[in-house]
Protein backbone atom coordinates (compact mmCIF):
# COMPACT_ATOMS: atom_id res chain seq x y z
CA UNK A 1 0.00 0.00 0.00
CA UNK A 2 1.53 3.32 -1.04
CA UNK A 3 1.45 6.13 1.58
CA UNK A 4 -0.79 9.18 0.97
CA UNK A 5 0.96 11.90 -0.96
CA UNK A 6 0.04 14.82 1.28
CA UNK A 7 0.44 13.12 4.63
CA UNK A 8 2.44 15.37 6.96
CA UNK A 9 5.84 14.22 8.18
CA UNK A 10 6.29 12.68 11.62
CA UNK A 11 9.98 13.67 11.96
CA UNK A 12 10.84 14.30 15.56
CA UNK A 13 8.07 12.03 16.81
CA UNK A 14 8.81 8.62 18.37
CA UNK A 15 6.38 6.70 16.30
CA UNK A 16 4.27 6.92 13.27
CA UNK A 17 4.61 8.52 9.87
CA UNK A 18 6.71 7.73 6.78
CA UNK A 19 10.47 8.62 6.83
CA UNK A 20 11.88 10.99 4.12
CA UNK A 21 14.58 9.45 1.78
CA UNK A 22 18.24 10.36 2.66
CA UNK A 23 20.99 10.72 -0.19
CA UNK A 24 24.14 12.61 -1.42
CA UNK A 25 24.06 16.15 -2.61
CA UNK A 26 25.48 17.15 -6.02
CA UNK A 27 28.50 18.71 -4.29
CA UNK A 28 29.25 15.49 -2.36
CA UNK A 29 29.04 13.36 -5.51
CA UNK A 30 31.38 15.75 -7.33
CA UNK A 31 33.94 15.61 -4.53
CA UNK A 32 33.73 11.81 -4.41
CA UNK A 33 34.39 11.51 -8.16
CA UNK A 34 37.35 13.90 -7.90
CA UNK A 35 38.94 11.92 -5.02
CA UNK A 36 38.52 8.61 -6.87
CA UNK A 37 40.12 10.15 -9.97
CA UNK A 38 43.16 11.32 -8.01
CA UNK A 39 43.57 7.88 -6.39
CA UNK A 40 43.31 6.17 -9.79
CA UNK A 41 45.92 8.53 -11.28
CA UNK A 42 48.34 7.84 -8.40
CA UNK A 43 47.83 4.08 -8.76
CA UNK A 44 48.45 4.18 -12.53
CA UNK A 45 51.55 6.33 -12.04
CA UNK A 46 53.02 3.98 -9.43
CA UNK A 47 52.31 0.90 -11.53
CA UNK A 48 53.78 2.59 -14.59
CA UNK A 49 57.03 3.41 -12.80
CA UNK A 50 57.50 -0.04 -11.32
CA UNK A 51 59.33 -1.54 -14.37
CA UNK A 52 61.69 1.47 -14.46
CA UNK A 53 62.56 0.94 -10.77
CA UNK A 54 63.20 -2.75 -11.41
CA UNK A 55 65.47 -1.94 -14.38
CA UNK A 56 67.45 0.60 -12.38
CA UNK A 57 67.85 -1.82 -9.48
CA UNK A 58 69.24 -4.50 -11.82
CA UNK A 59 71.48 -1.97 -13.55
CA UNK A 60 72.87 -0.80 -10.20
CA UNK A 61 73.69 -4.39 -9.18
CA UNK A 62 75.38 -5.01 -12.54
CA UNK A 63 77.47 -1.84 -12.15
CA UNK A 64 78.69 -2.92 -8.70
CA UNK A 65 79.72 -6.35 -10.05
CA UNK A 66 81.48 -4.87 -13.10
CA UNK A 67 83.35 -2.28 -11.02
CA UNK A 68 84.66 -5.08 -8.78
CA UNK A 69 85.87 -6.92 -11.90
CA UNK A 70 87.57 -3.77 -13.18
CA UNK A 71 89.40 -3.37 -9.86
CA UNK A 72 90.64 -6.99 -10.15
CA UNK A 73 91.69 -6.37 -13.76
CA UNK A 74 93.78 -3.33 -12.81
CA UNK A 75 95.29 -5.15 -9.82
CA UNK A 76 96.30 -7.96 -12.16
CA UNK A 77 98.36 -5.69 -14.41
CA UNK A 78 95.64 -4.22 -16.62
CA UNK A 79 96.94 -1.13 -18.42
CA UNK A 80 95.33 1.83 -16.64
CA UNK A 81 96.25 4.36 -19.35
CA UNK A 82 94.81 2.24 -22.16
CA UNK A 83 91.63 1.60 -20.17
CA UNK A 84 91.29 5.33 -19.54
CA UNK A 85 91.42 5.93 -23.30
CA UNK A 86 88.38 3.69 -23.89
CA UNK A 87 85.06 5.46 -24.52
CA UNK A 88 82.84 2.54 -25.52
CA UNK A 89 81.32 0.52 -22.62
CA UNK A 90 81.42 -2.70 -24.66
CA UNK A 91 85.20 -2.38 -25.15
CA UNK A 92 85.62 -2.23 -21.35
CA UNK A 93 83.57 -5.43 -20.99
CA UNK A 94 85.56 -7.17 -23.75
CA UNK A 95 88.81 -6.36 -21.90
CA UNK A 96 87.44 -8.31 -18.92
CA UNK A 97 86.69 -11.33 -21.13
CA UNK A 98 90.33 -11.84 -22.20
CA UNK A 99 92.92 -13.85 -20.30
CA UNK A 100 96.68 -13.59 -20.14
CA UNK A 101 98.62 -15.22 -22.95
CA UNK A 102 99.51 -18.79 -22.08
CA UNK A 103 103.20 -17.96 -22.48
CA UNK A 104 102.93 -15.63 -19.46
CA UNK A 105 101.32 -18.09 -17.06
CA UNK A 106 104.62 -19.44 -15.79
CA UNK A 107 105.91 -15.96 -14.93
CA UNK A 108 102.67 -14.57 -13.54
CA UNK A 109 102.41 -14.04 -9.78
CA UNK A 110 99.12 -12.12 -9.53
CA UNK A 111 95.91 -13.17 -7.82
CA UNK A 112 93.99 -13.70 -11.07
CA UNK A 113 95.09 -14.37 -14.64
CA UNK A 114 91.89 -15.56 -16.36
CA UNK A 115 88.87 -13.81 -17.76
CA UNK A 116 86.63 -12.04 -15.27
CA UNK A 117 83.21 -12.01 -16.99
CA UNK A 118 81.09 -14.31 -19.15
CA UNK A 119 81.96 -14.13 -22.86
CA UNK A 120 78.24 -13.68 -23.61
CA UNK A 121 78.05 -10.37 -21.71
CA UNK A 122 76.92 -7.46 -23.91
CA UNK A 123 76.04 -3.82 -23.27
CA UNK A 124 72.92 -2.36 -24.89
CA UNK A 125 74.09 1.14 -25.78
CA UNK A 126 71.96 4.18 -26.60
CA UNK A 127 72.84 7.83 -27.13
CA UNK A 128 69.66 9.43 -25.76
CA UNK A 129 67.84 9.30 -22.43
CA UNK A 130 64.94 6.74 -22.38
CA UNK A 131 61.49 8.28 -22.67
CA UNK A 132 60.49 7.06 -19.20
CA UNK A 133 63.46 8.92 -17.67
CA UNK A 134 65.25 5.76 -16.46
CA UNK A 135 68.91 6.16 -15.58
CA UNK A 136 71.67 4.49 -17.62
CA UNK A 137 75.23 3.30 -16.96
CA UNK A 138 78.01 5.61 -18.11
CA UNK A 139 81.71 4.68 -18.40
CA UNK A 140 83.77 7.28 -16.48
CA UNK A 141 87.24 7.48 -18.06
CA UNK A 142 88.63 9.46 -15.11
CA UNK A 143 87.57 7.15 -12.27
CA UNK A 144 87.68 3.99 -14.47
CA UNK A 145 84.27 2.92 -13.18
CA UNK A 146 80.71 2.57 -14.42
CA UNK A 147 78.21 4.96 -12.81
CA UNK A 148 74.51 5.82 -13.10
CA UNK A 149 73.63 8.89 -15.15
CA UNK A 150 70.57 10.78 -16.38
CA UNK A 151 72.56 12.78 -18.94
CA UNK A 152 72.36 12.24 -22.72
CA UNK A 153 75.23 10.74 -24.71
CA UNK A 154 76.59 7.20 -25.13
CA UNK A 155 75.51 5.06 -22.16
CA UNK A 156 74.18 1.57 -21.35
CA UNK A 157 70.49 0.90 -20.76
CA UNK A 158 71.13 -2.71 -19.68
CA UNK A 159 73.76 -5.45 -19.51
CA UNK A 160 72.57 -8.78 -20.90
CA UNK A 161 73.81 -12.20 -22.05
CA UNK A 162 73.94 -12.72 -25.82
CA UNK A 163 73.77 -16.44 -26.59
CA UNK A 164 75.35 -15.77 -29.99
CA UNK A 165 78.63 -15.12 -28.13
CA UNK A 166 78.61 -18.48 -26.31
CA UNK A 167 81.58 -19.83 -28.28
CA UNK A 168 83.42 -16.51 -28.53
CA UNK A 169 87.18 -16.78 -28.00
CA UNK A 170 88.38 -13.31 -26.93
CA UNK A 171 92.03 -14.34 -27.35
CA UNK A 172 94.91 -13.33 -25.08
CA UNK A 173 94.91 -9.96 -23.39
CA UNK A 174 97.68 -7.74 -24.77
CA UNK A 175 96.78 -4.93 -22.34
CA UNK A 176 97.99 -6.65 -19.14
CA UNK A 177 101.51 -5.96 -17.97
CA UNK A 178 103.86 -8.71 -16.79
CA UNK A 179 104.73 -8.86 -13.14
CA UNK A 180 108.01 -7.15 -12.22
CA UNK A 181 109.11 -10.38 -10.53
CA UNK A 182 109.72 -13.55 -12.52
CA UNK A 183 110.80 -17.05 -11.61
CA UNK A 184 114.46 -17.78 -12.18
CA UNK A 185 115.01 -20.43 -14.85
CA UNK A 186 118.49 -21.25 -13.49
CA UNK A 187 119.61 -22.69 -10.19
CA UNK A 188 120.07 -20.48 -7.18
CA UNK A 189 117.56 -17.84 -6.14
CA UNK A 190 113.87 -18.42 -6.88
CA UNK A 191 113.24 -15.03 -8.52
CA UNK A 192 115.05 -12.96 -11.07
CA UNK A 193 114.39 -9.47 -12.48
CA UNK A 194 112.02 -9.14 -15.43
CA UNK A 195 112.81 -7.75 -18.85
CA UNK A 196 111.50 -4.36 -17.70
CA UNK A 197 113.87 -4.31 -14.73
CA UNK A 198 116.96 -6.00 -16.14
CA UNK A 199 119.51 -5.47 -13.39
CA UNK A 200 123.09 -6.70 -13.56
CA UNK A 201 123.94 -8.68 -10.43
CA UNK A 202 127.41 -8.16 -8.96
CA UNK A 203 129.08 -9.21 -5.77
CA UNK A 204 128.46 -7.12 -2.66
CA UNK A 205 130.65 -4.02 -2.74
CA UNK A 206 131.78 -4.63 -6.32
CA UNK A 207 131.86 -1.83 -8.87
CA UNK A 208 132.28 -4.03 -11.95
CA UNK A 209 129.58 -4.52 -14.57
CA UNK A 210 127.23 -1.96 -16.07
CA UNK A 211 124.22 -2.42 -13.83
CA UNK A 212 123.08 -1.76 -10.32
CA UNK A 213 125.09 -3.22 -7.45
CA UNK A 214 123.01 -5.86 -5.67
CA UNK A 215 124.16 -7.49 -2.43
CA UNK A 216 123.50 -11.00 -3.72
CA UNK A 217 123.90 -13.11 -6.85
CA UNK A 218 120.78 -15.09 -7.90
CA UNK A 219 122.94 -17.87 -9.35
CA UNK A 220 125.40 -18.08 -6.49
CA UNK A 221 125.69 -21.44 -4.72
CA UNK A 222 125.31 -21.68 -0.96
CA UNK A 223 128.67 -21.05 0.73
CA UNK A 224 130.18 -23.88 2.78
CA UNK A 225 133.04 -21.76 4.21
CA UNK A 226 132.34 -20.61 7.78
CA UNK A 227 132.62 -16.90 8.51
CA UNK A 228 136.05 -15.97 9.90
CA UNK A 229 135.81 -15.20 13.62
CA UNK A 230 137.95 -13.90 16.41
CA UNK A 231 138.78 -15.50 19.74
CA UNK A 232 138.28 -13.08 22.63
CA UNK A 233 141.31 -14.70 24.22
CA UNK A 234 141.92 -14.64 27.91
CA UNK A 235 140.52 -11.54 29.46
CA UNK A 236 142.06 -9.41 32.16
CA UNK A 237 140.43 -11.42 34.92
CA UNK A 238 140.97 -14.95 36.18
CA UNK A 239 144.74 -14.71 36.15
CA UNK A 240 144.94 -13.99 32.39
CA UNK A 241 147.44 -11.75 30.69
CA UNK A 242 144.93 -8.92 30.50
CA UNK A 243 145.41 -8.05 26.81
CA UNK A 244 143.73 -11.09 25.24
CA UNK A 245 144.81 -12.82 22.00
CA UNK A 246 143.24 -12.89 18.50
CA UNK A 247 143.22 -15.84 16.04
CA UNK A 248 144.67 -15.23 12.58
CA UNK A 249 142.20 -14.00 9.90
CA UNK A 250 140.73 -16.85 7.77
CA UNK A 251 141.47 -17.35 4.07
CA UNK A 252 140.22 -14.69 1.58
CA UNK A 253 137.12 -15.74 -0.39
CA UNK A 254 137.58 -16.10 -4.16
CA UNK A 255 136.60 -13.09 -6.28
CA UNK A 256 133.86 -13.47 -8.86
CA UNK A 257 135.06 -12.77 -12.36
CA UNK A 258 133.38 -9.86 -14.21
CA UNK A 259 130.61 -10.70 -16.62
CA UNK A 260 131.50 -10.61 -20.34
CA UNK A 261 129.91 -8.15 -22.77
CA UNK A 262 128.20 -9.20 -26.04
CA UNK A 263 128.29 -6.68 -28.90
CA UNK A 264 125.89 -5.71 -30.34
CA UNK A 265 123.38 -6.35 -27.55
CA UNK A 266 120.33 -8.47 -28.29
CA UNK A 267 116.92 -7.22 -29.38
CA UNK A 268 114.57 -7.03 -32.35
CA UNK A 269 115.93 -5.68 -35.62
CA UNK A 270 114.40 -4.64 -38.92
CA UNK A 271 115.07 -7.08 -41.72
CA UNK A 272 117.78 -4.94 -43.33
CA UNK A 273 119.37 -4.00 -39.99
CA UNK A 274 119.77 -7.51 -38.57
CA UNK A 275 123.43 -7.99 -37.48
CA UNK A 276 125.35 -10.69 -39.31
CA UNK A 277 127.66 -11.47 -36.37
CA UNK A 278 128.55 -10.62 -32.77
CA UNK A 279 131.76 -10.33 -30.79
CA UNK A 280 132.44 -10.95 -27.09
CA UNK A 281 134.60 -8.99 -24.68
CA UNK A 282 135.91 -10.52 -21.45
CA UNK A 283 134.99 -7.37 -19.51
CA UNK A 284 138.40 -7.00 -17.86
CA UNK A 285 138.79 -10.59 -16.65
CA UNK A 286 142.44 -11.77 -16.35
CA UNK A 287 143.50 -14.18 -19.04
CA UNK A 288 146.30 -16.72 -19.23
CA UNK A 289 146.17 -19.28 -16.42
CA UNK A 290 143.60 -17.27 -14.40
CA UNK A 291 140.45 -17.56 -16.60
CA UNK A 292 139.23 -18.04 -20.14
CA UNK A 293 136.30 -16.64 -22.12
CA UNK A 294 133.65 -19.09 -23.40
CA UNK A 295 130.37 -18.89 -25.34
CA UNK A 296 127.53 -21.13 -26.48
CA UNK A 297 124.71 -20.84 -28.98
CA UNK A 298 121.06 -21.78 -28.23
CA UNK A 299 121.91 -23.78 -25.11
CA UNK A 300 124.57 -25.97 -26.78
CA UNK A 301 128.00 -26.92 -25.45
CA UNK A 302 130.35 -24.25 -24.10
CA UNK A 303 133.15 -23.35 -26.54
CA UNK A 304 136.32 -21.33 -25.98
CA UNK A 305 136.08 -17.92 -27.65
CA UNK A 306 139.08 -17.20 -29.86
CA UNK A 307 138.18 -13.66 -30.89
CA UNK A 308 136.55 -14.56 -34.19
CA UNK A 309 133.12 -13.00 -34.81
CA UNK A 310 130.20 -15.38 -34.26
CA UNK A 311 127.80 -15.65 -37.23
CA UNK A 312 124.16 -14.99 -36.31
CA UNK A 313 120.89 -16.54 -37.43
CA UNK A 314 117.44 -15.09 -36.57
CA UNK A 315 116.22 -16.01 -33.05
CA UNK A 316 119.74 -17.10 -31.95
CA UNK A 317 120.50 -17.00 -28.22
CA UNK A 318 124.17 -16.24 -27.50
CA UNK A 319 125.53 -16.76 -23.97
CA UNK A 320 129.01 -15.92 -22.66
CA UNK A 321 130.93 -16.46 -19.41
CA UNK A 322 134.39 -16.11 -17.92
CA UNK A 323 135.46 -19.54 -16.63
CA UNK A 324 137.77 -19.51 -13.60
CA UNK A 325 140.98 -21.56 -14.04
CA UNK A 326 142.56 -20.41 -10.79
CA UNK A 327 139.68 -21.47 -8.53
CA UNK A 328 141.55 -20.40 -5.40
CA UNK A 329 141.47 -16.76 -6.48
CA UNK A 330 138.36 -16.62 -8.69
CA UNK A 331 134.90 -18.05 -9.28
CA UNK A 332 133.02 -18.17 -12.57
CA UNK A 333 131.38 -14.98 -13.75
CA UNK A 334 127.66 -14.44 -14.18
CA UNK A 335 126.42 -15.50 -17.60
CA UNK A 336 125.77 -12.78 -20.16
CA UNK A 337 123.10 -13.53 -22.75
CA UNK A 338 121.54 -11.86 -25.77
CA UNK A 339 118.84 -13.06 -28.18
CA UNK A 340 118.55 -11.64 -31.68
CA UNK A 341 115.18 -11.40 -33.44
CA UNK A 342 114.68 -10.33 -37.06
CA UNK A 343 111.43 -8.86 -38.33
CA UNK A 344 110.19 -10.11 -41.66
CA UNK A 345 110.87 -7.75 -44.57
CA UNK A 346 107.22 -7.30 -45.58
CA UNK A 347 103.79 -8.86 -46.07
CA UNK A 348 102.13 -9.10 -49.51
CA UNK A 349 98.74 -10.59 -50.29
CA UNK A 350 95.03 -10.21 -51.02
CA UNK A 351 91.75 -10.79 -49.20
CA UNK A 352 88.03 -11.30 -49.79
CA UNK A 353 85.12 -10.99 -47.39
CA UNK A 354 81.84 -12.81 -46.74
CA UNK A 355 79.04 -11.81 -44.33
CA UNK A 356 77.34 -14.24 -41.96
CA UNK A 357 76.18 -15.11 -38.41
CA UNK A 358 73.88 -12.10 -38.09
CA UNK A 359 71.91 -11.76 -34.83
CA UNK A 360 69.31 -9.20 -33.87
CA UNK A 361 65.74 -8.47 -32.83
CA UNK A 362 62.69 -10.71 -32.89
CA UNK A 363 61.80 -9.51 -36.41
CA UNK A 364 65.33 -9.59 -37.83
CA UNK A 365 65.39 -9.12 -41.61
CA UNK A 366 68.67 -9.48 -43.53
CA UNK A 367 69.84 -9.70 -47.13
CA UNK A 368 73.39 -10.90 -47.94
CA UNK A 369 75.19 -10.68 -51.28
CA UNK A 370 78.76 -12.05 -51.18
CA UNK A 371 81.02 -11.42 -54.15
CA UNK A 372 84.73 -11.88 -55.01
CA UNK A 373 85.44 -8.13 -54.93
CA UNK A 374 82.59 -6.60 -52.90
CA UNK A 375 80.24 -8.17 -50.35
CA UNK A 376 77.08 -6.41 -49.08
CA UNK A 377 74.98 -6.92 -45.95
CA UNK A 378 71.54 -5.26 -45.63
CA UNK A 379 69.37 -5.45 -42.52
CA UNK A 380 66.09 -4.02 -41.25
CA UNK A 381 62.46 -3.70 -42.41
CA UNK A 382 61.76 -0.36 -44.12
CA UNK A 383 57.95 -0.81 -44.35
CA UNK A 384 55.66 0.69 -41.71
CA UNK A 385 52.17 -0.88 -41.48
CA UNK A 386 49.54 1.89 -41.53
CA UNK A 387 46.62 -0.55 -41.26
CA UNK A 388 43.90 -1.51 -43.71
CA UNK A 389 46.52 -3.05 -45.99
CA UNK A 390 48.43 0.22 -46.43
CA UNK A 391 52.18 0.56 -45.87
CA UNK A 392 54.65 3.41 -45.71
CA UNK A 393 58.02 2.42 -47.16
CA UNK A 394 61.01 4.44 -45.92
CA UNK A 395 62.91 2.93 -48.80
CA UNK A 396 66.38 2.68 -47.24
CA UNK A 397 67.56 -0.11 -44.94
CA UNK A 398 70.86 -0.25 -43.06
CA UNK A 399 73.72 -1.33 -45.34
CA UNK A 400 77.30 -2.54 -44.80
CA UNK A 401 79.42 -3.11 -47.91
CA UNK A 402 83.03 -4.39 -47.81
CA UNK A 403 85.37 -3.97 -50.80
CA UNK A 404 88.69 -5.77 -50.55
CA UNK A 405 92.05 -4.08 -51.21
CA UNK A 406 95.28 -5.93 -52.07
CA UNK A 407 98.33 -5.11 -49.94
CA UNK A 408 101.93 -5.11 -51.13
CA UNK A 409 105.24 -4.87 -49.24
CA UNK A 410 103.65 -4.02 -45.89
CA UNK A 411 106.20 -3.48 -43.12
CA UNK A 412 105.42 -5.14 -39.75
CA UNK A 413 103.72 -2.90 -37.14
CA UNK A 414 102.57 -0.42 -39.84
CA UNK A 415 98.88 0.22 -40.61
CA UNK A 416 97.60 -0.53 -44.13
CA UNK A 417 94.19 -0.69 -45.85
CA UNK A 418 92.69 -4.18 -45.71
CA UNK A 419 89.48 -2.98 -47.38
CA UNK A 420 86.99 -0.15 -47.66
CA UNK A 421 83.65 -0.20 -45.86
CA UNK A 422 80.56 1.69 -47.02
CA UNK A 423 77.98 2.09 -44.23
CA UNK A 424 74.48 3.48 -44.77
CA UNK A 425 72.31 4.60 -41.84
CA UNK A 426 68.76 3.83 -42.99
CA UNK A 427 65.28 3.94 -41.46
CA UNK A 428 63.80 0.65 -40.21
CA UNK A 429 60.91 -0.53 -38.02
CA UNK A 430 59.67 -3.36 -35.77
CA UNK A 431 62.96 -4.39 -34.11
CA UNK A 432 64.15 -5.80 -37.42
CA UNK A 433 67.75 -4.53 -37.33
CA UNK A 434 70.81 -6.71 -36.74
CA UNK A 435 72.69 -6.31 -33.46
CA UNK A 436 75.85 -8.08 -34.62
CA UNK A 437 77.32 -9.68 -37.73
CA UNK A 438 80.59 -11.40 -38.66
CA UNK A 439 82.75 -10.44 -41.64
CA UNK A 440 84.90 -13.47 -42.49
CA UNK A 441 87.97 -12.35 -44.44
CA UNK A 442 89.84 -14.95 -46.50
CA UNK A 443 93.45 -13.83 -46.12
CA UNK A 444 95.85 -15.06 -48.84
CA UNK A 445 99.43 -13.95 -48.14
CA UNK A 446 101.93 -14.68 -50.89
CA UNK A 447 104.96 -13.40 -48.99
CA UNK A 448 105.44 -15.16 -46.68
CA UNK A 449 103.15 -17.93 -47.91
CA UNK A 450 100.23 -18.07 -45.46
CA UNK A 451 96.46 -18.43 -45.75
CA UNK A 452 93.72 -18.21 -43.13
CA UNK A 453 90.18 -17.03 -42.47
CA UNK A 454 89.99 -14.04 -40.10
CA UNK A 455 86.62 -13.60 -38.37
CA UNK A 456 85.89 -9.91 -37.72
CA UNK A 457 83.02 -9.53 -35.23
CA UNK A 458 81.04 -6.30 -35.61
CA UNK A 459 78.53 -4.90 -33.12
CA UNK A 460 75.70 -2.85 -34.65
CA UNK A 461 73.76 -0.24 -32.68
CA UNK A 462 70.71 1.43 -34.24
CA UNK A 463 69.92 4.59 -32.30
CA UNK A 464 66.72 6.60 -31.97
CA UNK A 465 66.47 9.58 -34.33
CA UNK A 466 66.63 12.95 -32.56
CA UNK A 467 67.65 16.51 -33.39
CA UNK A 468 71.16 15.70 -32.12
CA UNK A 469 73.11 14.54 -35.17
CA UNK A 470 75.82 12.71 -33.22
CA UNK A 471 73.36 11.15 -30.77
CA UNK A 472 71.30 9.84 -33.71
CA UNK A 473 74.33 8.25 -35.40
CA UNK A 474 74.27 4.48 -35.80
CA UNK A 475 77.35 2.63 -34.54
CA UNK A 476 79.48 -0.10 -36.12
CA UNK A 477 81.92 -1.41 -33.52
CA UNK A 478 84.96 -3.67 -33.88
CA UNK A 479 84.41 -6.25 -31.13
CA UNK A 480 87.73 -8.04 -31.70
CA UNK A 481 90.25 -5.43 -32.88
CA UNK A 482 92.99 -7.92 -31.96
CA UNK A 483 92.05 -10.88 -34.15
CA UNK A 484 92.85 -14.57 -33.72
CA UNK A 485 95.13 -14.66 -36.79
CA UNK A 486 98.83 -15.14 -35.92
CA UNK A 487 101.89 -16.27 -37.84
CA UNK A 488 105.33 -17.04 -36.38
CA UNK A 489 108.46 -16.44 -38.47
CA UNK A 490 112.06 -16.64 -37.20
CA UNK A 491 110.83 -16.81 -33.60
CA UNK A 492 108.69 -13.65 -33.91
CA UNK A 493 104.88 -13.94 -33.73
CA UNK A 494 102.74 -11.48 -35.69
CA UNK A 495 99.07 -10.87 -34.87
CA UNK A 496 96.62 -9.14 -37.20
CA UNK A 497 95.06 -6.06 -35.54
CA UNK A 498 92.24 -3.86 -36.88
CA UNK A 499 91.06 -0.24 -36.64
CA UNK A 500 88.85 2.33 -38.39
CA UNK A 501 89.82 5.44 -40.39
CA UNK A 502 87.14 7.71 -41.83
CA UNK A 503 87.22 8.68 -45.51
CA UNK A 504 84.31 11.14 -45.25
CA UNK A 505 84.25 13.18 -42.00
CA UNK A 506 81.01 14.82 -43.06
CA UNK A 507 79.15 11.49 -43.00
CA UNK A 508 80.81 9.60 -40.15
CA UNK A 509 83.34 9.85 -37.35
CA UNK A 510 85.68 7.39 -35.59
CA UNK A 511 85.72 7.00 -31.79
CA UNK A 512 88.32 4.37 -30.84
CA UNK A 513 86.95 1.04 -32.15
CA UNK A 514 83.57 2.55 -33.06
CA UNK A 515 82.51 4.09 -36.35
CA UNK A 516 79.51 6.45 -36.07
CA UNK A 517 77.36 7.04 -39.19
CA UNK A 518 75.13 10.10 -39.16
CA UNK A 519 71.40 9.59 -39.70
CA UNK A 520 70.52 9.19 -43.38
CA UNK A 521 74.18 9.37 -44.43
CA UNK A 522 76.28 6.92 -46.42
CA UNK A 523 79.75 6.96 -44.86
CA UNK A 524 82.97 5.46 -46.17
CA UNK A 525 85.78 4.23 -43.96
CA UNK A 526 89.00 2.28 -44.20
CA UNK A 527 89.14 -1.05 -42.42
CA UNK A 528 92.80 -0.84 -41.51
CA UNK A 529 95.06 -3.66 -40.36
CA UNK A 530 98.61 -4.23 -39.21
CA UNK A 531 100.78 -7.27 -38.48
CA UNK A 532 101.96 -6.48 -34.97
CA UNK A 533 105.02 -8.31 -33.67
CA UNK A 534 105.32 -9.58 -30.11
CA UNK A 535 108.92 -8.29 -29.83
Amino acid sequence: MRPPRNKPSNCGRPYGGWPQPVGFSVMEVTLLVAVLGVLAMVAVTMLGKQPMVVRETKLTADIVALNNCIALYLADGGDRDKLAAVTAPQVVIDRLKSARAQTEWRQHTGASSGRLVDTRLRARVTTSVPQDGAKRARWNQQSLRFELTSAPGIAVTEFYLDEALTNLNPGPDSNRKLSVVRYNANSGWVWQPSATNNLVYTAAGSVSGNGTTIPFDPNEAVSTTPDPGTDPGTGPGGGGTGGGTTDPVGPTAPTRLPRPAISPSGGTFAFASFPTSVTINAGGAPGGSESKLQFRRNGGAWTDYTGTAITLQPADLIEARNLALNTTAYTNSNTAQARFYRLISNFTGTSSGTWGNATGGSNLLVDVQNGPQTSTFRHGNTRLDLGNGEFLDAGTENVLSFTRKPFDSITPNVWFTLGEMTMLNGTTFYDSEAGSVTLSVNLNISSPAQSAVVHINLGLVSTENTSDRLASADIVQLLNPSTDFTVTIDGVTYRLELSWATLDPGAGVVQNNQFLIYEGASAQAELRARFRSNY
